[in-house]
């Protein structure tokens, strides 16, 4: 179930915090309620860059899935946050074992099936297709040409994510700020998701089974729906908007370790054009 809820009266504060001691004329914003969020203008955004997302479907009986995580791991390093990757747990490899914590989630697994991934590990870059077929790695060597070939590329639209977060209510606010490098006529949609680092497993590797593997990237929660929230914006180049989303995060996740998520889809095809990732915790 997802946790949105309707905050106008804080929302509204924000919106004169971050405006500065510029006064907001009424009508020079637009609120609205449920689950799409809330959006109001926003502002230009200093970092163009198009990230690539890196979406890899694994699971914990997955013997080949540990050097998928060393390649990501790897591209990481190399392009810092250029780079955004989600672990994804679902399939019949990622059963869990007795006493180990289960990292699968309804969310993961819908993806799962819609995508058709049937081998494991399987990786989806920006979620791109050549013609109707959707581009999925089985091989690890083929993960870092993807990136590569994806790393680069001019940016139709530009996003950043930051947060609010009350520990004593767990509840966090998520504002990801956009703008239209170009002009873009098809209709996008936003998706908020919260993964988790640093979760003790076990995990079948090529040398047995570690009960002491770290997972990380793990995606636990779709905060939109699963295909995203509608974007509230003309598409024009030069536009700029906010959104506000809340959630409240589950007494299980440890804060200090969650990361939110976001990334921008053409509602039609499904593909990633831009992506955003930002801690919880500062």
């Amino acid at each position: 179930m997802k946790r949105l809820l309707n905050i106008t009266a804080i929302i509204f504060a924000t919106i004169v915090a971050f405006a500065g001691c510029d006064k907001i004329e009424e009508g020079d914003y637009l609120i609205f309620a449920g689950s799409s969020g809330s959006w109001y203008e926003g502002q230009p955004v200093a970092d163009h860059t198009k990230r690539v997302f890196v979406e890899k479907y694994t699971g914990v009986r997955c013997v080949n899935c540990p050097s998928a995580d060393v390649a990501i791991s790897a591209l990481q390093n190399t392009y810092g946050h250029d780079v955004v990757a989600v672990s994804i747990h679902a399939g019949a490899l990622a059963r869990p074992w007795n006493g180990f914590a289960d990292l699968r989630t309804t969310d993961g697994d819908e993806w799962n099936n819609y995508f058709g991934i049937e081998a494991y590990p399987s990786i989806m870059i920006n979620r791109s297709k050549t013609g109707n077929a959707w581009n999925i790695i089985t091989a690890v060597g083929g993960i870092a040409a993807g990136v590569e070939n994806a790393i680069g590329l001019p940016a139709d639209i530009a996003m950043n994510i930051t947060t609010e977060y009350d520990a004593a209510s767990r509840g966090v606010t998520i504002f990801p700020n956009i703008e239209f490098v170009e002009n873009i006529t098809a209709p996008l949609t936003i998706t908020l998701l919260v993964m988790e680092d640093g979760i003790v497993g076990k995990q079948t590797t090529p040398e047995g089974n570690d009960e002491n593997y770290v997972f990380n990237h793990v995606l636990r929660d779709v905060i939109t729906d699963l295909w995203g929230a509608d974007i509230d914006a003309d598409g024009n180049q030069g536009t700029c908007r906010m959104g506000a989303f809340t959630y409240t995060l589950p007494q299980e996740y440890v804060a200090e370790n969650c990361h939110i998520v976001a990334f921008i889809s053409n509602k039609d095809t499904r593909e990633i054009l831009q992506c955003a990732e930002t801690s919880i915790v500062e």
